[in-house]
């Protein structure tokens, strides 16, 4: 009888399941956090991407700005604590699957907020969010 953190399963389903969850979790934050990485060093901050804005407004131009107005307003962080919160609820309230769900999208909001200026609420949306996969285990 298969026993342990794999249950029987292999590969990325093992490492989703039983005493591997947290780790698919920081796993998925990080993901998150070298894509906001990206996102910031290539979109966002070049002074090119901003000119081009004024000058000949490509298409994406308002993707950008809508980007920027959303982080000014910190809504990675704002979606991530939101989530960490509404984990932890779920938790208490022994709802282990929304559990997941919700400290899932915590942990990805939380990895992109922590690069795109919104550390102050990602940071500790990733630690609630971290603790709540630990303990639905």
């Amino acid at each position: 009888m298969a026993s342990g953190a794999d249950d029987g399963k292999r590969g990325v389903a093992a490492l989703w399941g039983g005493e591997a969850r947290p780790v698919g979790g920081a796993l998925l934050c990080a993901v998150m956090a070298l894509l906001a990485y990206a996102v910031r060093y290539r979109f966002v901050e070049p002074e090119a991407m901003g000119a081009a804005c004024e000058r000949t407004q490509p298409w994406w131009c308002p993707v950008r700005t809508g980007f920027i107005v959303f982080t000014q307003w910190r809504g990675f962080g704002w979606l991530a604590l939101g989530c960490a919160v509404a984990a932890l609820i779920a938790l208490l309230a022994g709802r282990v699957g929304a559990t997941r769900w919700l400290a899932a999208v915590a942990l990805a909001a939380g990895g992109a907020g922590m690069i795109l200026y919104n550390a102050a609420h990602a940071i500790p949306a990733v630690v609630i969010a971290g603790l709540c996969l630990v303990r639905a285990r």
